[in-house]
């Protein structure tokens, strides 16, 4: 696991996001659109400057023919070279805003072929975070501001409980446990893969103390900088997706024109439940996170 480390602000936003999947025609080009455009503009107070970004990796489609999933109407341009190209122009307006990108599972499985997440890496000059890594983010002065651990991810998300409130709640408690024992300094910790959009925000609890003469009533809290940070007081996102379920195509049906006809997804067969398509912004201020945004692609 790596360990990057990127001079910011003391108020900046963070960008969390993952599996574009460049390369297949489920991607939401417009939904990505809506976030290059964030990130080159004011949000949330600041300057445009002042934003940044984690890319969480399944930064290409990556479907050979013998794969499962691949289907000639899912995948435009064909072939990896292409869509290595393709992720790299999506990239490029925001390439000097990215502290890392990482690799996911679609880039693992063409290990073969090469290290994919590294080639597009290096060509963008952004630091390559391999499928996990570490970041601390630094003060000018060199001191320390915060860490995250950013990982892709391998374990699923996802409850079948009846209720809807239950199912959230379960989806929540998992995306914690997956995340709580990677690291133990890090206040803000993010995974991809599940395409699910999910915050778990720190939980204070109440403790009681005396001074000798009085009851008094404290709240835990962390400090970002410290050597250990309770689980229940950092911060967990699952960062979203711009894969989407359907296709825009819902009506015609040319096996002439199979790129312009109406198809199925691998989750529209899997019988996936449909998702938010997204990303999270993580906000930063005075050197601690003070909110994260979800922010749903139109």
């Amino acid at each position: 696991m790596r360990i990057i480390t990127k001079t910011v602000p003391a108020d900046f936003n963070l960008f969390l996001f993952s599996c574009t999947h460049w390369g297949s025609t489920f991607t939401h080009v417009s939904g990505w659109e809506q976030l290059v455009d964030q990130m080159n503009s004011e949000y949330a107070g600041l300057r445009a400057n002042r934003n940044f970004g984690v890319h969480h990796g399944d930064i290409i489609e990556g479907k050979l023919i013998d794969d499962p999933h691949f289907a000639i109407t899912g995948s435009d341009p064909g072939g990896i070279l292409p869509q290595i190209e393709l992720s790299q122009q999506k990239l490029w307006p925001i390439r000097k805003k990215l502290v890392t990108l990482l690799i996911g599972n679609h880039e693992w499985k063409l290990r073969k072929f090469g290290d994919i997440g590294g080639v597009i890496a290096t060509h963008l000059g952004v630091p390559y975070g391999t499928f996990a890594c570490k970041i601390h983010y630094l003060y000018k002065s060199g001191g320390l501001l915060l860490k995250q651990f950013a990982i892709h991810g391998k374990k699923q998300v996802g409850s079948v409980v009846g209720d809807i409130i239950q199912r959230r709640s379960n989806m929540r408690v998992q995306l914690k446990r997956h995340l709580m024992h990677e690291a133990s300094d890090c206040i803000l910790m993010s995974k991809g893969h599940t395409h699910k959009l999910l915050l778990v925000p720190p939980t204070q609890e109440l403790y009681l103390t005396d001074s000798g003469t009085k009851i008094q009533q404290h709240l835990t809290s962390a400090n970002p900088t410290d050597e250990y940070i309770h689980p229940d007081l950092r911060w967990y996102v699952n960062v979203g997706a711009f894969y989407r379920k359907y296709a825009t195509e819902l009506l015609n049906y040319d096996l002439m024109d199979p790129m312009n006809s109406v198809r199925s997804s691998y989750v529209e067969m899997g019988e996936y439940p449909p998702a938010e398509l997204g990303y999270a912004v993580a906000l930063i201020r005075d050197g601690n996170v003070v909110d994260v945004k979800l922010e749903v692609a139109e």
